[in-house]
């Protein structure tokens, strides 16, 4: 667990402020949790969709801040390498990185936690695969049980403010674990709930443990958000207090964009995050 010094809180205090100002806020964590961890079991979902389940002594006490927690995932820099651990104490685990020697460097990527079953210490991670385009889907595609990687924690997204009436939600592949984390949160009777998730084809769907109905979008070989943004205009969003989206960078800021300047909705109210950005890395 890491102990910040007092110019980084304050580092970190002034740029979470200046986050709040221009979109919704997300969820603050006050202690960075730090461990390597082991890979306990690896289960396929689907032909691009891969399950595993980590352990760590760490994991007994650790909390989540909110549904879509994620973490940063610290993998080594090639296969059979040891794995170098950052600074623990410094809260930019960027900067961190940065100070280990470049043939120990780890890669950080950041993913959703589906699942924490803290009785155990374990953790489930859902990976889209895409081959070896890129560090973490390398990895999580070879992963066996007993390989190590690292956990740094982050925080969580999902922070609609108290009675924000009509909430809309919108994914793609990369985010659908953390809105399903989100739906399977909420009550089963919120009617205030509009969700849509945007995916290459239908063998990315997966299941979702809620009644609360989810638009499912197929775009082929169309740009990421095409589909989604034109469900979207086609619906009433009368007294949106909250919107989520998050995914693949146009996706994201694509329906922003919609919302803030062709239906008015304050900014402040929007949480958007670029997963990741067409034509590189998806990780």
């Amino acid at each position: 667990m890491s102990s910040p010094s007092r110019f980084e809180r304050i580092q970190h205090t002034v740029l979470t402020k200046a986050v709040s100002l221009v979109m919704a806020p997300p969820n603050e964590r006050r202690e960075f949790h730090q461990f390597p961890m082991t890979v306990d079991r690896v289960v396929d979902l689907a032909p691009n969709l891969r399950r595993i389940t980590f352990h760590a002594p760490g994991f007994h006490t650790f909390g989540l801040t909110g549904p879509d927690e994620y973490f940063g995932l610290l993998i080594p820099p090639r296969h059979g390498a040891a794995l170098a651990m950052p600074d623990a104490d410094r809260l930019n685990v960027r900067q961190a990185i940065r100070g280990i020697s470049p043939d120990e460097r780890p890669e950080l990527r950041w993913y959703t936690v589906r699942a924490l079953r803290a009785d155990v210490g374990e953790i489930d991670v859902d990976f889209v695969l895409h081959g070896d385009t890129g560090p973490a889907s390398r990895w999580a595609g070879a992963a066996l049980p007993g390989a190590v990687a690292g956990f740094r924690a982050g925080t969580s997204t999902y922070r609609p403010r108290t009675g924000a009436g009509l909430r809309l939600l919108a994914a793609d592949e990369t985010a659908l674990p953390a809105l399903s984390s989100i739906l399977e949160s909420l009550p089963h009777d919120d009617v205030d709930v509009r969700a849509f998730v945007e995916l290459p084809a239908a063998d990315y769907r997966q299941p979702v443990d809620s009644p609360i109905p989810v638009t499912w979008l197929y775009r082929g070989s169309d740009a990421p958000g095409s589909r989604l943004l034109d469900a979207v205009r086609d619906i009433p969003l009368d007294g949106l207090g909250y919107a989520w989206a998050c995914g693949e960078s146009a996706l994201a800021t694509g329906l922003r964009r919609h919302l803030v300047k062709e239906r008015g909705v304050d900014r402040r109210r929007i949480m958007f995050s670029g997963y990741w950005r067409l034509g590189r890395s998806r990780e």
